[in-house]
């Protein structure tokens, strides 16, 4: 896991709750600041008409591209134990009707311990049934009775770390690789999760065969080789399918493209493609012939201004113009001290960062929560990604929603205040001067409505 950028927890704040989902007036536009903490997800209002525009976000509706999937995060072992007890926190990222909420849409839901596992474990397998262990259990009871209830049609997606210690070279969980005698016991334990899942209430609405397959080290972990990728896709990929989950290859770095080619070459089992962010570059995404996502990435220790810039630009600018149809991060939420985490590892991220932080007094509202939150704002699930125009220090991405209104993501690189217009290019839709509002300098904002004719 890399380090995307972050830092010092923002205030502690109380977690708000919810109220009855209402569609929000449109137009809306919302911004937050990096420096002023008040001024986070704060709407505004267009500036009046007269104004002169010192930038135009041009969008282009002829232009179709990606279906949206949604944003998430993980819910680590370390998570479930700060989440259990705090529903209001739950309703902070979760609620699509929290006036200063993530909205998430999303779950990453480990199938074995992580390096923020307090406790090693893994499901097994036994004569062909699968038992999962405590830590699965109440993961998938915090799922059913806090998330789901306020996201009907949460997507979560799986990733088991490690294999059982008996299917790996080494016979241990830390570190290590999947034994070359035990693909098809491996295969059908993956198969034996999604069954369990789905029969116990957890729409497993994808997977993939292990968390980055290219790494070893002292915490769960295991390294799959390329073959052993291609050899598990098409033996599990049809029987997940008759479960209604989708399987993603390789579930790594964008730095792993070249693996991803080969593994989809050699089965036609993958519906999708997963990447995280530690190395390579978002562009590495692009033009495969399968549907693709980031499913991690983590702030550290850098602040928000930091953060804002290298998130809107690689994570959403950069990722969604290479296809990506969502966003997922790591932690749900950590403690101020980055965890809990596995206690033997010496190599597990140590600076991870939450998108909270749940402290005696409340959570911290980290950099990585309002990057989501902007984006949710933006797009729901079933958008479509559309074409956009914008200065070069303009990161954006744009979506039609499927209430036919617009939205745009986008972040304010440059060091002065700007006035920035949205309006529409040719296209199916209107085409005359949209809307003006005031960004200041890295800002992040979002915008959902519809823009005039």
């Amino acid at each position: 896991m890399l380090l995307s950028a972050p830092a010092g927890c923002a205030r502690a704040e109380t977690p708000e709750a919810g109220s009855p989902a209402r569609r929000a007036a449109a137009p809306s536009f919302v911004v937050s600041s990096p420096t002023d903490g008040d001024r986070r997800l704060q709407s505004i209002s267009a500036a009046p008409a007269d104004a002169a525009a010192t930038a135009e976000v041009v969008l282009h509706p002829d232009q179709v591209r990606q279906a949206w999937w949604g944003t998430g995060a993980a819910l680590t072992d370390a998570s479930v134990r700060l989440l259990a007890d705090r529903p209001g926190v739950v309703r902070t990222l979760f609620d699509p009707a929290a006036r200063k909420g993530a909205r998430l849409t999303m779950l990453r839901l480990p199938l074995s311990a992580t390096d923020f596992s307090p406790r090693l474990w893994t499901w097994r397998l036994r004569d062909g049934a699968v038992r999962p262990a405590r830590e699965a259990r109440a993961a998938v009871d915090l799922v059913r009775s806090r998330v789901q209830p306020l996201v009907p049609r949460l997507r979560v997606v799986g990733a088991p770390w490690t294999a059982p210690r008996a299917m790996k070279t080494g016979g241990t969980l830390r570190g290590g690789a999947l034994a070359a005698d035990s693909l098809v016991e491996y295969g059908d334990l993956l198969v034996g999760q999604a069954r369990w899942l789905r029969r116990h209430g957890v729409p497993l609405w994808a997977t993939s065969l292990g968390n980055e397959p290219g790494h070893s080290s002292d915490y769960p972990t295991m390294t799959m080789t390329d073959a052993q990728l291609a050899e598990l896709g098409t033996a599990v990929g049809p029987r997940l399918d008759r479960l209604g989950t989708r399987l993603w290859a390789v579930d790594h770095n964008w730095s792993d493209r070249d693996r991803v080619d080969a593994v989809l070459a050699g089965s036609a089992g993958f519906d999708g493609a997963a990447f995280h962010c530690y190395a390579g570059q978002p562009a590495q995404m692009a033009g495969l012939a399968v549907p693709r996502m980031v499913t991690e990435c983590t702030g550290t220790t850098d602040g928000a201004a930091g953060t804002f810039a290298w998130d809107a630009k690689n994570l959403v600018a950069d990722s969604v113009a290479a296809g990506s149809s969502g966003l997922m991060m790591w932690n749900l939420a950590l403690d101020p001290d980055h965890g809990p985490t596995d206690e033997g590892s010496l190599w597990g991220c140590k600076q991870c960062r939450g998108v909270v932080t749940v402290t005696p007094f409340g959570i911290a509202r980290e950099p990585e929560f309002f990057t989501l939150a902007h984006l949710a704002r933006a797009a729901v699930p079933g958008a479509r990604v559309i074409g956009s125009t914008a200065p070069e220090w303009l990161s954006v991405a744009a979506f039609r929603n499927p209430d036919g209104s617009y939205g745009v993501f986008g972040h304010n690189r440059s060091s002065t205040d700007q006035t920035v217009r949205l309006s529409l290019g040719p296209g199916p839709g209107p085409g005359a001067d949209g809307r003006s509002y005031v960004l200041h300098p890295g800002d992040l904002f979002s915008y959902r409505g519809p823009l005039p004719g």
